[in-house]
């Protein structure tokens, strides 16, 4: 708002001062001042009364002029928005009440559904003969008992690896001693450690052998033998081997071969399986038939 006056008092224009006074804003009467102007910002809504008064230094202070004006709301603040909102406010707490109810009987029936399944999955149990149940028990205690069975049956060939190579080795130690004296000794310690490096005479072993390990490990050499041609029957032994989880020296054992030896054979078996340097040797062979 800006206001603007003047006093009719033209003869003595220079020595005229002005007061004034917003009546519902201003605490009182301003001081004198020779400034013929106001301006007043951001006035709340409301009544107003705009006084002004002048005087100079001969005569007293001049009749007061008023001028009355009022200041509407905004349209937010009006009765019929305070109204409004109250009624947003109705609607959302009886809609959010609607809601509420609908979940609370959507869930109620929803549990009631679930009750009724475990009702009727207690009713199938219930129902179900005590021939069945028997039945169940004893393909389990079967299936338990082929796979015991197969265990036995791959320690078995181990050991029948071992005990055929040691007779070996006895029968030409016996033979040995029989012939004692002779100039043969040198030739014949030669041929027992040919024996103890011979491989080919435990083909026929090392098939059943593979027979029984695939029916423990669910088929595992024939789906290695399957994803990589390329391996040899070596190969399959080692990957058997690690696949039992046997140690290096284990391996060094069973194969007649030095702890470097299988070092390099498990090199080799990497490189033809391209399995990465980061990727665990074990694990690979441990997950092959899950990715089969």
């Amino acid at each position: 708002m800006h206001f603007e006056f003047s006093s009719p008092d033209y003869d003595r224009q220079s020595s005229i001062e002005y007061s004034y006074y917003l009546k519902g804003f201003d605490k009182g009467w301003s001081s004198w001042s020779k400034k013929a102007e106001k301006d007043y910002t951001n006035l709340p809504a409301g009544s107003y009364i705009f006084e002004v008064k002048a005087k100079n230094n001969l005569s007293g202070e001049s009749v007061v002029s008023k001028y009355a004006f009022l200041v509407l709301p905004p349209w937010y603040e009006t009765t019929w928005a305070y109204l409004a909102y109250v009624l947003f406010v109705l609607a959302a707490v009886y809609s959010g009440y609607r809601i509420h109810k609908k979940m609370l009987a959507k869930q109620q029936q929803k549990h009631e559904e679930e009750q009724r399944k475990l009702q009727y999955l207690h009713q199938l149990e219930m129902d179900k003969s005590e021939k069945e149940i028997i039945k169940l028990k004893n393909e389990k205690l079967e299936t338990e008992l082929d796979y015991k069975n197969s265990e036995l049956a791959s320690t078995a060939m181990h050991l029948m690896q071992k005990g055929e190579l040691l007779s070996s080795i006895k029968d030409e130690l016996v033979r040995l001693k029989k012939t004692n004296g002779t100039d043969r000794p040198a030739d014949d310690f030669k041929k027992i450690l040919q024996i103890l490096k011979e491989e080919n005479k435990l083909d026929k072993d090392w098939e059943q052998f593979a027979i029984h390990f695939d029916t423990v490990h669910s088929g595992f050499l024939k789906i290695l033998k399957q994803k990589f041609p390329n391996v040899s029957a070596h190969d399959l032994k080692m990957c058997a081997y690690l696949r039992m989880n046997l140690s290096s020296k284990e391996i060094a054992q069973l194969e007649n071969i030095s702890v470097r030896g299988v070092e390099i054979s498990r090199y080799r078996l990497r490189k033809k399986l391209q399995i990465p340097t980061e990727t665990n040797l074990f694990d690979f062979l441990m997950q092959l038939n899950y990715n089969n």
